[in-house]
């Protein structure tokens, strides 16, 4: 069993996404950030399920997605590994951070200081961690009698 501090996701109860596009969007962060090197073999759709407590289904369409955008490959037998010509450099979340940069001048355009974006934005993340976290914990409530 894996521990809390190396699960590779968990569900976003708050989010909008379905569960397949969290697992696709979190793999893709994984493998453009380095966490995952080019050839190196993805945890096991089994495997996955079983940690993240989600369906089998569901892993299989999120790797089938990576696999449809070039950043996995499926070798029959062997398993799904990260395709050798993928760039670190993640170009979506380059625009992530480029809107985040919007914000963060427009807080500094209503007098706010860095200090003070840095600890509103903190915040912000503590908050949404926190009803994540709720949201999970009332999700698990709902196993047990």
């Amino acid at each position: 069993m894996t521990s809390p501090d190396t699960i590779l996701f968990r569900v976003d109860e708050t989010s909008d996404l379905p569960i397949w596009a969290q697992l696709r969007n979190r793999m893709a962060y994984l493998i453009r950030t380095g966490h995952f090197q080019a050839g190196e073999q993805l945890p096991s759709v089994r495997s996955l399920a079983a940690d993240a407590k989600i369906n089998y289904n569901t892993v299989t369409k999120a790797y089938r997605d990576l696999e449809l955008s070039g950043l996995i490959a499926s070798i029959r037998g062997r398993g799904m590994f990260v395709q050798k010509n993928v760039s670190v450099q993640d170009e979506e979340e380059s625009a992530i951070d480029a809107l985040l940069e919007s914000c963060i001048r427009q807080y500094r355009s209503k007098g706010m200081t860095y200090k003070e974006v840095h600890a509103h934005v903190a915040r912000m993340i503590d908050d949404m961690e926190s009803k994540a976290y709720e949201a999970e914990e009332e999700r698990q409530s709902y196993g047990t009698v």
